[in-house]
């Protein structure tokens, strides 16, 4: 597998509640937080990377 086709890890926040989560970046750009289901704890699912951190492949 190609390193250009694996995932990302990076760290998010949730737009509504402002929950941080570590979540997977895939290379379509979609965020999935690790651990929890593909909406945030609060319902949802809209996620922004928090300025600053780095990603870790």
């Amino acid at each position: 597998m190609s390193q250009s086709k694996s995932s990302t890890k990076t760290v998010v926040v949730c737009q509504s509640c402002e929950s941080v989560f570590v979540s997977e970046v895939k290379p379509d750009g979609t965020i999935r937080p690790i651990g929890v289901s593909a909406d945030c704890t609060c319902g949802d699912g809209d996620f922004r990377r928090i300025s600053g951190t780095a990603d870790v492949e």
